[in-house]
């Protein structure tokens, strides 16, 4: 197969491992999404993309501390989850860079990204309504922060002579640039201010699905 130009719809996912103080607040973080990108003839990449990220803990020393014992309206003591959510969309530039075999669309790969990110804390509680955490408390303990991200990865692509394998995998660094939105933190009694950096670097993989244009043909009727 030739060096092709071509859109292609693609699903993504991976994990990345907070580094410096976002490290100190969640543990990993799972981004889950996709999006649409054109690659050129020449190897050029363009595309936007929007993904759900989530983590599986919160470390943030005294985080919702204030809450314990947890006593719901019923008085039964629920248990209580707090997980990091956040969404990112944005659009990226990336290169293929061929490596031979086998064709001139797969090879090496480079991708950088931009865009928005917004995270918060999600808590939940098992059992009966818990006062503390209803509409407007909530909002004291979710963190809610938006601002901008920047996005690198590098890694391999393939898109198949036969069409039916097309993918790409590598490493990705992460970087969040956000604002605080709420003015205060009932757990620890703070004003939040300035920006957080959050950063994190992982693995990321995809599945793209090429949309090539149907050939033409011409039929010729001879009666």
């Amino acid at each position: 197969m030739q060096r092709v130009s071509v859109s292609s719809i693609e699903v993504s996912g991976g994990f990345g491992l907070p580094i410096g103080p976002f490290s100190e607040r969640v543990s990993v973080v799972y981004p889950v999404g996709g999006g649409f990108f054109r690659q050129s003839a020449k190897g050029w990449q363009w595309g936007a993309s929007a993904h759900f990220v989530f983590g599986e803990q919160i470390k943030e020393p005294g985080f919702a501390s204030n809450l314990l014992p947890l006593i719901a309206g019923d008085g039964s003591f629920p248990g209580i989850a707090a997980t990091f959510q956040g969404i990112m969309t944005g659009g990226w530039l990336g290169k293929v860079l061929p490596i031979g075999k086998p064709n001139g669309n797969s090879g090496f790969a480079l991708r950088f990204g931009a865009g928005y990110l917004s995270t918060w804390y999600d808590l939940r509680a098992s059992g009966g309504l818990i006062p503390q955490l209803a509409a407007p408390y909530d909002k004291g303990y979710d963190r809610l922060s938006t601002g901008f991200y920047l996005s690198q990865w590098l890694g391999y692509q393939l898109m198949s002579n036969n069409q039916s394998i097309n993918f790409y995998f590598g490493l990705e660094v992460v970087q969040g640039f956000q604002e605080h939105l709420r003015v205060y933190q009932y757990d620890i009694g703070t004003l939040p201010t300035g920006f957080r950096s959050d950063v994190w670097i992982g693995l990321k993989a995809g599945w793209f699905f090429p949309l090539y244009p149907r050939s033409k043909r011409e039929y010729i009727d001879f009666k």
